[in-house]
């Protein structure tokens, strides 16, 4: 079968910056084998991947998946039994792991219907919120502005949301305790979570003691100093970035979840083709929350794609 790839690239609606990188536009790659296709999507500044590498790891990785057989689980455990599999980058992994199956009941895990995505909004206040009118949740970047900016921005965007949605908080561990706490103080609700409010991690469960603010993990969930945090009674969410995983130990995540905890599957900012399997897991992600998928919003148009190429 013909195994097919080319560069798409995506003009961003505003920069973003990833690990101190500013980038105004999103390549990514596409794979195509028959009739089904998948999608690389390492993000400068967060990957330690580039395009060129996985191009240039295509027909080791490629070789190793035309070997394995039976159902889809049976195929995907026994690639992730084979270390150079495990050695390869998890960009590449979920997209080829990804192109193995035909639907989302391959994943043989209860299925439910989402809402919408949650919308992502990083901005001053005073801006234009018009968008999150229909929105059945809102994550709000902090950490990046003084107090009481940040507090009249998530204000704005409380009133900006319809009734009964959600307010999510991302912090990107910006704060020291005293800090996080101030903000807590400043902002008049308390939000669905917050993830990752701390740079100091361990200093969660004093954070929610002082705050009652529950707590998402994402950095957290991979650390094995911070263990502890996972069975920690007042975090309410896992952030589960599938595109740093893999396809096997997104899965294995979602299994280790405690009860009462939901597992929100989030984007790196990938395209179309990427976000449609990452909507299929967000429909098998326990507790089933809207998935935090918004970041297709950035994407101002349909992408210029190279040539296919196919795979030697």
């Amino acid at each position: 079968m013909r195994f097919m790839h080319r560069r798409r690239t995506f003009q961003l609606t505003a920069p973003i910056t990833v690990g101190g990188r500013t980038l105004t536009e999103r390549t990514v790659l596409e794979l195509q084998m028959g009739e089904r296709y998948a999608e690389v999507s390492p993000l400068p500044g967060l990957h330690t991947e580039s395009i060129d590498d996985v191009i240039r790891l295509l027909p080791e990785a490629r070789a190793m998946q035309k070997k394995v057989r039976g159902s889809f689980l049976e195929k995907l455990t026994a690639l992730n039994n084979n270390l150079a599999w495990q050695g390869l980058p998890p960009s590449l992994r979920l997209a080829l792991e990804g192109m193995l199956h035909g639907s989302v009941e391959d994943f043989e895990r209860p299925i439910v219907d989402l809402p919408l995505t949650a919308r992502l909004v990083d901005q001053d206040p005073g801006g234009d919120l018009s968008h999150l009118a229909k929105a059945p949740a809102a994550k709000v970047k902090v950490g990046r502005r003084d107090r009481e900016l940040e507090a009249a921005l998530v204000r704005e965007v409380r009133d900006a949301l319809p009734e009964g949605a959600e307010i999510r908080l991302d912090a990107n561990r910006a704060f020291s305790l005293d800090e996080a706490v101030a903000l807590a103080g400043a902002v008049d609700l308390t939000p669905a979570f917050i993830e990752e409010p701390l740079a100091d991690p361990g200093e969660v469960p004093a954070f929610c003691e002082r705050t009652g603010w529950p707590v998402a993990l994402d950095e957290s969930l991979h650390e094995p100093r911070h263990a502890d945090l996972l069975t920690c009674d007042s975090v309410a969410a896992w952030v589960v970035k599938p595109a740093l995983l893999g396809l096997l130990p997104t899965l294995q995540l979602f299994d280790r979840a405690p009860d009462g905890v939901t597992c929100v599957v989030s984007a790196c900012f990938e395209g179309p083709v990427g976000l449609g399997l990452l909507m299929e897991l967000a429909e098998v992600a326990p507790g089933h929350p809207a998935p935090g998928l918004g970041t297709v919003f950035w994407l101002a148009d349909d992408g210029r794609p190279t040539p296919w190429k196919k795979t030697s």
